[in-house]
């Protein structure tokens, strides 16, 4: 950049930065702050450019009104002057956040040292350098379109996403493969409102991929007391509305969300007890597509087991995971009934087709394993009245319909299901209401159970949100919890489905 020497943390005027300043300045984004753009950072959003110094990948969550959008104005601003030729995109869900907010920012703080715009052009449409508007800037790109954050690679880019609990994953999807050079960064900031998606996970099951940042506003000087007590006068401090907008939490559960995330949370630290009297086996059938095919174990309908995930399989190749789940389990409970319940609406119908034809066989598999196993051989005569001693697998192979008839959980529940997928997820809702079943502790399966809405009818009952407006809301099949609902379900209730 223009004019000046090396950078001693004195004389603040219009001079821009030598070489030797953006050298020093490079490695100290806080001081660039308080000298260059003569702005003073707080403590909590020193945290984040430090972090965002020192990581890759940095995520934030944070309540509302703590600086988000002043800290990734400041840092457009502080990369695009320490390094040389980055490319910078900016990304928020909707027009209004990027444009109106973040991008408003980035010249607000240009303004706040006319020095700045001596070497970078601040427009609508980008930030660039001086002489440099294709190769050395920074552009705004509304996250509408899967397509936005493609094509930036450079040996020094970063990656601002704001609002980045909103933001759909095909949006993120072109992120990780920039993420290659050096000298790549991303950072995401936002009120965490969303129980699923990239930001989410960054918080979760991937975090330790980030340096993930928590930001309760309670503790930033530029959130009101009077703000953090109306939230709490109108909605109360165990309120979805306080978790988010104040504390910097995500929610326990999303706006008309059928399962509460409490509830799952409480499921995943429950200790029951389950003798194996019974094993059900929930078989939810995909084959092509980002959805999957999964099994679900429980045992007495109290107590998940590990469950299986298969991608892009044959229905007899599904169907032959089955019956090594089902041998497994027929030898680790004996004693155990094993009832195994396929979705046939599509492709399951094979699956299902498939187990009940061998269904003999692999009773008879399983009783010969356990007479070897008893030291007792089923070919000898002179064993054969030991034989019989040796008990027989309780095996039912079950057809479920997810579009059958609806109707109630049970007689003292209030609530009356449109259909039966309503009433099979009805079901994990009365269990885990209940304090019924537990869970493991897995982020993927509360995203499903706890991302999935209802809507009420005009007849009163309640209808479950389908699988193609889930996806619509940047959300993946919920395969996972279908395959709990139908291990739970029970084929002798008014709601089975005849055949």
């Amino acid at each position: 950049m223009n004019g000046g020497g090396a950078r001693k943390r004195k004389g603040k005027g219009k001079q821009m930065l030598g070489s030797d300043a953006v050298l020093f300045y490079a490695d100290n984004p806080i001081y660039f702050v308080e000298d260059v753009i003569r702005a003073k950072p707080d403590e909590k959003q020193r945290d984040i450019l430090r972090s965002l110094r020192d990581y890759p990948m940095t995520s934030v969550r944070s309540g509302h009104g703590i600086g988000k959008s002043a800290v990734e104005a400041w840092s457009v601003i502080w990369y695009m002057c320490t390094r040389p030729f980055p490319k910078i995109p900016c990304t928020a869900p909707t027009e209004h956040q990027l444009m109106d907010v973040l991008w408003a920012e980035i010249s607000k703080w240009m303004r706040n040292n006319p020095a700045l715009r001596d070497d970078l052009i601040w427009t609508k449409e980008k930030l660039y350098m001086q002489g440099h508007p294709e190769e050395w800037f920074a552009v705004p790109r509304t996250a509408t379109n899967p397509e936005a954050l493609q094509g930036f690679h450079a040996e020094h880019v970063l990656y601002i996403i704001d609002e980045a609990s909103g933001v759909s994953d095909k949006v993120f999807e072109p992120v990780l493969g920039a993420m290659t050079g050096e000298d790549a960064k991303l950072l995401m900031m936002g009120n965490p409102t969303r129980l699923a998606g990239f930001f989410y996970d960054s918080h979760h099951r991937n975090r330790e991929q980030y340096s993930a940042i928590h930001v309760d506003g309670r503790d930033s000087q530029h959130v009101s007391r009077t703000f953090v007590q109306k939230i709490i006068d109108m909605f109360g401090e165990d309120s979805d509305v306080f978790r988010v907008r104040v504390a910097g939490q995500f929610p326990k559960s999303t706006p008309d969300s059928l399962i509460a995330m409490e509830w799952c949370e409480e499921a995943a630290n429950l200790q029951v007890y389950a003798p194996g009297g019974q094993i059900d086996i929930g078989v939810d059938v995909a084959r092509y597509g980002d959805d999957s095919s999964a099994l679900y174990p429980l045992i007495d309908k109290k107590q998940s087991l590990p469950y299986e995930l298969y991608h892009h399989n044959r229905t007899t190749e599904i169907a032959g995971y089955v019956v090594i789940m089902i041998k497994q389990f027929a030898m680790d409970y004996p004693e155990a009934a094993i009832r195994v319940k396929v979705d046939c609406d599509g492709l399951g119908v094979g699956v299902y087709d498939n187990l009940y034809d061998q269904r003999d066989q692999i009773i008879d598999a399983i009783w010969y394993d356990r007479c070897r196993r008893a030291e007792i051989n089923p070919e000898d005569g002179n064993q054969w009245n030991e034989c019989q001693n040796v008990p027989k697998l309780d095996l039912e192979i079950i057809e479920c319909h997810f579009g059958g008839s609806g109707g109630k959980v049970d007689d003292n529940d209030p609530v009356e299901y449109s259909n039966s997928t309503g009433l099979m997820w009805g079901k994990v809702r009365k269990y885990l209401q209940e304090g019924k079943l537990q869970l493991p502790d897995d982020d993927t399966l509360v995203s499903q159970l706890c991302n999935r809405r209802y809507s009420v009818n005009k007849d009163g009952k309640l209808e479950l949100e389908r699988k193609e407006s889930m996806k619509k809301r940047g959300l993946a099949s919920p395969d996972i919890a279908d395959a709990l609902a139908l291990a739970l379900y029970e084929p002798n209730n008014e709601w089975t489905v005849n055949w």
